[in-house]
């Protein structure tokens, strides 16, 4: 679960050209613009990062105009990502320690866009189906199985951490493959394979998922529409050999996903990882590969056997913003993997969460 809200240390302090009241604070891989004077190099702090929203109190009123939220921002000529609070806003008297998550006991929430009009069908239809299920007709022919299941266990979420949370991998002597993120919805789609037993033959179950829920039932999401359309379950099966799952995820995108900001008339899916048990998750050239050897899409390349080793945090979001190879459009960031394909992280653009709002 991410930390909206942690204990962290200031590690550098700089001033801002042509400032006097304000500079530039240093946490982590973050830079954010506080009051000169306010802190010193090495005190503690509490750091909300973007996408925090805050609680309606006396304490935060000042972010009232901004709707409590906290947004990537240019102030003076620098980018400023997060908010710094002093220790002393906590009720607790609990010594804290850096790292400490305080996200709920400040009542922090994230952010969550407005729902498509897709996910808003989807919710329509439960709403309707919730207000029949009262009737003994409608439960036995169309409630026998739950429309929706908690997300597999076995398969780890999308999430990438964010560069400015890890700053040290930068340190790691590798190379790296660096892709474009896309601005859509994540989805999961695997096969697993259930046990044998002496009267059939090998049994598959095949799951589609959202980024948090496994959707049981087909239904007109973006989900189900881009596994009918590149037949995954088929693909899957042709694949999975002797392992016990596989899975792929990619983003989905097309009308009325995330303002279809790549012009899709229809919906379209792009893959970024590609998984099996034996072998975990690929790198992202064999995750190409997989993809062109079985009519499916990966995500854009942008990089191959790059060299990160001594570049800052804020080098990297310099390199995430750009033009999307999909359209004319900025592109929302880069995620960068190890040729192993164990370490990864993601860089959200700057210019794209500044021109959308975010």
């Amino acid at each position: 679960m991410r930390k909206l809200a942690s204990i962290r240390e200031i590690a550098d302090l700089l001033p801002i050209e042509g400032k006097d009241r304000i500079e530039l604070a240093v946490v982590d891989g973050w830079q954010v613009i506080v009051q000169k004077g306010e802190y010193q190099k090495g005190d503690k702090t509490i750091f909300c990062e973007t996408d925090s929203v805050l609680p309606k109190i006396k304490e935060f009123e000042f972010l009232e105009k901004r709707g409590y939220r906290i947004k990537t921002m240019k102030m003076g000529g620098v980018l400023s990502q997060g908010i710094c609070f002093p220790l002393s806003i906590l009720k607790s008297k609990r010594k804290h320690a850096v790292g400490d998550d305080v996200t709920n006991e400040l009542g922090i929430t994230q952010y969550e866009p407005p729902m498509s009009q897709e996910t808003q069908e989807m919710i329509n239809q439960r709403r309707i189906a919730k207000y029949l299920s009262r009737y003994t007709w409608f439960r036995k022919l169309f409630m026998r199985n739950r429309d929706k299941e908690p997300f597999p266990k076995f398969i780890r979420k999308t999430d990438e951490e964010r560069i400015q949370n890890c700053p040290n991998i930068l340190n790691q002597n590798t190379l790296w493959t660096i892709t474009e993120t896309i601005d859509g919805q994540s989805g999961t789609f695997f096969l697993v394979k259930r046990k044998k037993h002496w009267w059939r033959k090998q049994a598959y179950e095949y799951g589609v998922c959202s980024r948090n829920i496994r959707l049981i039932r087909k239904d007109n999401s973006s989900y189900w529409k881009v596994s009918d359309k590149y037949r995954i379950e088929d693909v899957l099966r042709a694949n999975i050999g002797d392992n016990d799952y596989i899975s792929i995820q990619g983003e989905c995108i097309g009308r009325n996903i995330q303002k279809n900001k790549y012009k899709v008339d229809d919906y379209d899916l792009f893959v970024f990882n590609y998984t099996t048990s034996k072998s975990g998750r690929a790198s992202t050239e064999s995750m190409a590969f997989f993809c062109k050897a079985n009519g499916l899409k990966s995500v854009p390349m942008l990089g191959i056997n790059i060299n990160l080793k001594g570049i800052t945090p804020l080098e990297i979001l310099e390199m995430a913003n750009g033009k999307s190879k999909l359209f004319d459009t900025l592109r929302e960031g880069i995620v960068c993997r190890s040729k192993d394909g164990v370490l990864s992280f993601k860089a959200v653009s700057p210019d794209f969460l500044i021109k959308h709002n975010e």
